[in-house]
C-alpha cells in the first residue's frame, strides 16, 4: 500500500475512514444492546467510542502518528475486553482479520520495529483470549450474556469491514495512480515549457552578444578610419590602443556568441585569439617575438570576469609588444592562468628591458596602468609588478568576488 501512498495526507485520509468504520460499529453495538435491554456493556462500548473520536481529533489536527497509535491500541484492547465479556463463541475473533488488514494499510512497512511491535501486541492479546488468560488481575471483567444472533452479526460485520477496507484500497490506489499520472503529465508540460523558455532566452542572449560585438566592431572601424586621417604619431598610437581595447571586448562577446554555454567563456581560446589580434595590429615583422600561453582548458569565466581580464591582458601584452623589445630583435612573452580552488593567478611575463613601475598609480599619467589598477579593484584582486630582468605582471583574484 505504501509503495503507492506515501503522502501524509493520504494516510491520514485512510485512517479517518477506519475510525469512521469503528465508530459506526460501536454505535451499532450500543443500539443492538439497547434493543435487547442489555445495558451492562454500554459504558465500555461508549468509552471505546470516545477513544476513537479522540483519535479522529488528533488526526484532524494533523497529528497522524498519535491518532494511529491510539486507534491500534484501543482497538486491540476493545477486542480483548469484548472477548472476555461475551466469549469467543460470539465470533469476536473474526474482527482480528480486519485489524491486521488495517495494519497493512496504515503502518509504514519501512518501520520494522513499529510493525513487529503491533504484530506481537496483537498476537499476544489474541493468544491470551484463546487460552482464557486474564492479563490484568486487579481489573474485574464482567461476563455478559450474548444477545441473539451475535455470531452471525459478528461474522457479517467483519465481512463488511473486510469488503470496506478492500474497497478503500482499490479506490485509493486508482485515485493515487491517476494523481501520479497527472503529476507526471504536469511535470512534462512544465519541463517542456521551461526548456522552451531556456531556448528562447539563449537565442535572445546570443542575439545580444552578436549585436554588442557588431556595435563594438563598428566603433573599432570608426577609430580605424579616424587613424587614417591623422599624421601625429602619438595620437595615432593612442587611437590604436583604444581600438585594441574595443577589439578585446568585441572578441569576448564573439566568443560568448559562438559558444554553447552563454554564461561562460573558454578563456584559453580567447587569449589565443587576442594574441593573434595584437600581433596583427602592431605588425612587427623585423622582430622575432613569440608568445607562449599556459592556460588550463577547464578555466571558464563569466562576462563580469572575462571583460576586465580581457582588457588587462590587452594592456599588458600590447605594452610588451610596444616597449619591451625596443633594443632587441628576439623576445618571448608568456601568458599563464593558474587556479587553486576558486583563486586565480593571471601572469604576463616577458624577457624584455622592463620599466620602472610606480606603486602610487594615482600619480601616473599612463592610461593603461590606471586601467589595470582600476580593473584589478573591480575584480577585488591584487595587482603586482616585478621588474627583475624583464617584466613580470601578476594579478591574484577570486572569480566569485567580482563586483557587479
Amino acid at each position: 500500500m505504501f509503495g503507492i501512498i506515501n503522502a501524509q495526507n493520504e494516510k491520514s485520509k485512510i485512517l479517518q475512514y477506519f475510525i469512521f468504520a469503528e465508530v459506526i460499529s460501536l454505535f451499532f453495538g450500543v443500539l443492538y444492546r439497547i434493543y435487547y435491554n442489555n445495558w451492562e456493556m454500554l459504558p465500555m462500548l461508549a468509552f471505546f467510542g470516545m477513544v476513537a473520536i479522540i483519535a479522529q481529533v488528533f488526526n484532524y489536527k494533523g497529528n497522524y502518528k498519535v491518532a494511529k497509535h491510539i486507534l491500534f491500541i484501543s482497538t486491540n484492547l476493545l477486542m480483548y475486553f469484548t472477548a472476555f465479556s461475551i466469549g469467543l463463541k460470539t465470533g469476536i475473533y473474526l474482527f482480528y482479520f480486519p485489524i491486521v488488514l488495517s495494519y497493512s494499510f496504515l503502518l509504514d512497512i519501512k518501520s520494522k520495529q513499529e510493525l513487529m511491535f503491533y504484530f506481537a501486541f496483537t498476537l499476544f492479546l489474541f493468544l491470551s483470549i484463546l487460552f482464557n488468560i486474564q492479563l490484568i488481575q486487579f481489573i474485574v471483567i464482567q461476563k455478559y450474556d450474548s444477545p441473539k444472533f451475535q455470531f452471525e452479526i459478528m461474522a457479517f460485520l467483519s465481512f463488511l469491514l473486510v469488503l470496506y477496507q478492500t474497497y478503500l484500497y482499490v479506490t485509493d490506489r486508482e485515485s493515487t495512480q491517476k494523481k501520479l499520472i497527472q503529476t507526471i503529465r504536469d511535470l512534462k508540460i512544465s519541463e517542456n515549457k521551461h526548456l522552451q523558455d531556456i531556448k528562447e532566452k539563449e537565442v535572445l542572449l546570443a542575439e545580444v552578444y552578436h549585436r554588442v560585438k557588431n556595435n563594438l566592431s563598428v566603433v573599432s572601424s570608426l577609430i580605424n578610419l579616424q587613424m587614417n586621417t591623422i599624421d601625429h604619431e602619438y595620437t595615432k598610437s593612442a587611437l590604436m590602443d583604444c581600438k585594441n581595447r574595443v577589439n578585446s571586448m568585441a572578441m569576448i562577446h564573439q566568443k560568448f556568441y559562438e559558444g554553447k554555454n552563454y554564461s561562460k567563456i573558454d578563456f584559453k581560446a580567447y587569449i589565443e585569439g587576442l594574441v593573434d589580434e595584437i600581433k596583427f595590429a602592431y605588425n612587427i615583422k623585423n622582430k622575432n617575438i613569440s608568445v607562449e600561453s599556459y592556460i588550463d582548458p577547464e578555466i571558464n569565466f563569466d562576462l563580469n570576469v572575462a571583460i576586465p581580464c580581457g582588457i588587462i591582458l590587452n594592456e599588458l601584452i600590447s605594452n610588451s609588444f610596444k616597449h619591451a623589445f625596443n633594443n632587441q630583435d628576439i623576445g618571448k612573452i608568456g601568458v599563464s592562468i593558474e587556479r587553486e580552488n576558486n583563486l586565480f593567478l593571471l601572469r604576463i611575463v616577458d624577457n624584455g628591458s622592463g620599466f620602472e613601475y610606480k606603486n602610487k598609480i594615482e600619480s601616473s599619467k599612463t592610461l593603461g596602468l590606471i586601467l589595470i589598477q582600476s580593473l584589478s579593484e573591480q575584480l577585488d584582486g591584487t595587482f603586482q609588478y616585478f621588474g627583475n630582468k624583464g617584466a613580470d605582471f601578476r594579478l591574484l583574484f577570486k572569480a566569485s568576488s567580482v563586483k557587479k
